[in-house]
This record gives C-alpha cells, sequence and structure tokens, in this order.
C-alpha cells in the first residue's frame, strides 16, 4: 500500500493543483484547516483528502530572505488538531526548514553541474577527435565539422558524443584493415 502522505501529495500537486502546501507557498502565509472534508479554501482537494481519513491540516512557506523555498504541511486524522501554538512551533521550524532546503537545492544544483562538467569533460576528446576527422576528409572549419556533428545527431535521435564515438571507431577500424593489408 502506498504510504499516505504521498497519495495526498499526489492528489495535490498531480492530480488537482490545489492545497494547502501550495497555498502556503505561493500566497507566502501560514494556512490551516482542521475539517478538510468541508474546507472552501480547496474545495477538490478538501474532500477528497477528507475521504482518506484526514481532515487537519497545517502549511507553513519556507522563506529564506523573502524568497519561498519550498512548504512543509502536517496532516491529522483529527479534526481540529492543530492549535495557535502549534502554528508557533511550525513557523519557528520553518526557519531553519527553510536554509536547510536552501541547502539542499545549492547542493543539487552543485551536483548536477559536477556531472554534467565530468560528462564534458570526458566527452570532449572523442567530439574533439571526430570534428578532427570530419575537417580532414572535408577541409571544413571547425565550426562546420561541428555542425556537421550537430546536424547527424539530430537526424539520428542520437547524443553528439555517440555520433562522434562511431565516426572515431569507423576511422579506427578503416585505419586497422588498411595497416594489415599493407
Amino acid at each position: 500500500m502506498r504510504p499516505l502522505v504521498a497519495e495526498i501529495d499526489d492528489i495535490q500537486y498531480v492530480t488537482l493543483n490545489e492545497g494547502p502546501c501550495i497555498t502556503a507557498a505561493v500566497e507566502r502565509r501560514t494556512v490551516h484547516s482542521g475539517s478538510l472534508g468541508g474546507e472552501k479554501m480547496w474545495p477538490r482537494f478538501g474532500p477528497r483528502v477528507g475521504r482518506l481519513g484526514v481532515h487537519s491540516a497545517l502549511s507553513v512557506p519556507l522563506l529564506l530572505q523573502g524568497t519561498v523555498v519550498g512548504a512543509i504541511t502536517v496532516y491529522s486524522r483529527d479534526k481540529d488538531a492543530f492549535t495557535d501554538q502549534a502554528t508557533q512551533l511550525g513557523e519557528q521550524f520553518a526557519s531553519p526548514a527553510a536554509v536547510a532546503v536552501h541547502n539542499a537545492q545549492v547542493l543539487a544544483k552543485a551536483q548536477e553541474l559536477t556531472r554534467q562538467l565530468t560528462t564534458a569533460l570526458t566527452t570532449r576528446p572523442i567530439i574533439d577527435q571526430a570534428i578532427g576527422l570530419l575537417r580532414g576528409r572535408t577541409g571544413s572549419t571547425t565550426e562546420e565539422a561541428f555542425a556537421r556533428l550537430r546536424e547527424l545527431s539530430q537526424a539520428e535521435h542520437t547524443k553528439v558524443v555517440v555520433v562522434a564515438q562511431r565516426l572515431v571507431d569507423e576511422a579506427v577500424r578503416r585505419a586497422r584493415a588498411n595497416h594489415v593489408e599493407s
């Protein structure tokens, strides 16, 4: 069975695009409901989640220097589960949580950039070799040879590096075949 919060998130973000977490992030304010089944703020989300046995929600935006980096939502099966004190605690928790979420986003972006740069460093030599081969065959400029690689890539719906690797491999096979024949 699917975890309940994952099911609620799917309803909120995928199916309906409506709910407390979205409202908290978009409107940059804390929102709550003690009776989701009859909630007018989310007329489709509330009743649907209420049928799952979830009746209360408290959602707090995660703000960092005035920028929304997310929102956090707590659900309860009880009606009117979140008091003013719970709201205050949620809002106090939101500040350090916003820093943690922001740091996680920065880390994820840095990891993605590292992955992209590593890929570029490993694929660039093959692409450069293929450009050299095309230039040697056609007398074209570097830019023209790279444009030709891109055209082949797009025509074949294949990454440029795959086309480049194929060209280099074909050139090596031909060179070895000529060497053996000599």
